[in-house]
């Protein structure tokens, strides 16, 4: 990747120049410290950066790539173990990860949806171990918003008393969810998207045969992150998925109680089977909420239609009540019941006409759930 310019580039990663540049000082002063907190959007870079900075510390031939040292060659085998994730010293905690509780070692079966206490007492237990060949353990949480209260409190203890050898970068999409005394204990470094044509151009030069309308329309709907943007570009299914789900919300808005109330059932059906779908739904029409704020704020640059009589005032609620709603279902909260109250609390608004953004692509409308 020939992205920009110094370390951004070394380290090939898009619109991420003054994180980057703050990383490679701490490592050129031998003073990254125990803990990171990545915060950022969902597909912005936070799990992109934290490998690479594992690449940087762990890099075979990095003063050969960089008189600095500070700059990984992205090739050697350490490099490319920790890119594929193999990596003997490198831990990535996430929900439905393994634990060492007799009985219950692996979290997927039993349909987790936080990083429970059991996981972050293994992190512990790890961090205290030698690593087997790098001068530090890493463990990377991806994401600490999905973190248990306990298994919180748990991690909270291990940035009080770090181990020397070990380093935790820690992930969020919102890092005021989080307990404060866990952010007091972490440099953080706070990772924004792109202006979304500085993205188009950017995946125009990155993407082989990328026109330059699609890579405006993948700019808008990514919101301006890269990661986002690419796998929307690998993925057709993603990017329908996204387009439907913009398409339902329009229509719940428009439509009555009881289209809501069919929606909201058939979400609640969803969730026990597919509980990642539904809240990469709900992420969806959170961002969409915050574009139309943006919109009828009269923001510049975002290019959103706004919806016809929606107020600012009526896109905070809703976008709000959909937050609360995803926590709620996070928290295990009677999924039916939390997607109904979400019903209630989207604002009645009207469209002129399906989908005037001139942006975003413009699906059929998908049918009640």
């Amino acid at each position: 990747m020939s992205a920009g310019i110094g370390g951004e580039a070394r380290w090939g990663v898009r619109g991420l120049e003054q994180p980057v540049a703050e990383l490679r000082a701490a490592l050129a002063s031998d003073r990254l410290g125990h803990a990171w907190l990545f915060s950022g959007p969902d597909g912005v870079g936070k799990a992109t950066l934290a490998r690479r900075l594992v690449q940087a510390l762990h890099c075979e031939r990095r003063d050969e790539a960089d008189a600095a040292g500070v700059d990984p060659c992205l090739e050697c085998r350490a490099c490319t173990r920790i890119e594929s994730g193999e990596a003997p010293d490198v831990e990535r905690i996430t929900i439905g990860g393994p634990c060492d509780e007799e009985g219950h070692r692996d979290h997927v079966a039993d349909g987790s949806t936080r990083i429970r206490i059991c996981q972050a007492r293994r992190l512990s237990k790890l961090a205290n171990l030698a690593p087997f060949h790098a001068s530090r353990r890493i463990f990377i949480i991806d994401t600490a918003n999905d973190l248990q209260t306990e298994a919180a409190q748990s991690l909270l203890k291990t940035l009080e008393e770090p181990p020397g050898s070990a380093l935790l970068i820690l992930l969020a999409v919102d890092p005021d969810e989080l307990l404060p005394t866990i952010r007091s204990r972490c440099r953080e470094l706070t990772l924004r998207p792109l202006p979304r044509a500085a993205l188009a151009e950017a995946l125009v030069e990155d993407l082989d045969g990328l026109g330059v309308d699609e890579a405006r329309e993948l700019a808008a709907q990514g919101r301006g992150r890269y990661g986002l943007a690419l796998r929307l570009h690998r993925d057709p299914a993603q990017r329908q998925l996204r387009e439907t789900a913009i398409e339902d919300l329009r229509r719940l808005c428009a439509g009555s109680r009881n289209e809501r109330f069919d929606h909201a059932a058939g979400l609640a059906r969803s969730w026990r089977r597919e509980r990642q779908a539904v809240l990469e739904t709900l992420d969806v029409w959170r961002w969409w909420w915050r574009d139309t704020l943006a919109a009828v704020a009269d923001a510049e640059g975002r290019g959103e239609a706004a919806p016809a009589g929606c107020s600012p005032r009526e896109a905070v609620l809703a976008l709000r009540a959909t937050e609360r709603t995803r926590r709620h279902l996070i928290e295990n909260t009677n999924p039916q019941l939390a997607l109904e109250v979400l019903m209630l609390d989207l604002p009645q608004l009207q469209f002129d006409e399906p989908e005037s953004s001139r942006e975003e692509a413009r699906p059929a409308a998908a049918p009640p759930a």
